[in-house]
């Protein structure tokens, strides 16, 4: 069956429900970047992230017979890569301890300024310890609720809210920190960064 660029969504999950391994690659090319975007968001690491990103596709065309509305796909793939980040994540047992966190350690501002470089954002994210960097882009960055944060990681919703406020505060405060000792506001200004 030949498949035409451009065609619906739907077309080609029906087309991948047989099998068909062109749509597959279509569907792979559709949302790989996107979904490779969330797995390194989470894991933070490279290697770590495409292993998730082939795992999820698989199981995803392995399992595709289990989703209900074509047009669902994207959020349906997102929660296969988030479960297994978090999988992974569990697996290495990356989990950042808030409690170790003083009072003195997130002294600074409740919000991010608005005026920050998101390269510098991004950057500074990467950095974060894992814990602190999975619970800001669920949050943030993913959009999750509190609630689905805390099952997610199997913590109150309660520790969830403080968890995210404060992972926001020492991203804050690692911002801060860069722009004060590299004199610059964006990573553009002519300094080199290592992520």
């Amino acid at each position: 069956m030949k498949i035409r660029f451009g065609t619906k969504n739907e077309s080609l999950i029906q087309l991948c429900r047989q099998g068909d391994e062109k749509a597959q690659f279509e569907i792979y090319k559709s949302y790989s970047k996107a979904m490779y975007n969330v797995a390194i968001r989470l894991t933070g690491d490279r290697e770590t992230a495409q292993d998730i990103l082939q795992e999820s596709f698989v199981k995803a065309f392995h399992e595709i017979e289990k989703l209900n509305d074509e047009n669902a796909f994207g959020g349906w793939l997102k929660k296969i890569v988030i479960n297994r980040c978090f999988d992974e994540i569990r697996r290495k047992k990356h989990v950042f301890d808030f409690d170790m966190i003083t009072e003195k350690h997130v002294e600074i501002a409740d919000e991010i300024d608005d005026t920050a470089d998101i390269e510098v954002v991004h950057l500074m994210i990467k950095k974060l310890p894992g814990g602190a960097r999975e619970i800001l882009v669920l949050r943030a960055i993913e959009g999750l609720k509190f609630g689905e944060i805390a099952e997610q990681l199997g913590i109150s919703e309660s520790t969830a809210k403080t968890q995210f406020f404060r992972a926001k505060q020492l991203l804050a405060k690692m911002i801060n920190k860069w722009e004060n000792e590299t004199g610059c506001r964006t990573i553009s200004e002519g300094k080199t960064v290592e992520a």
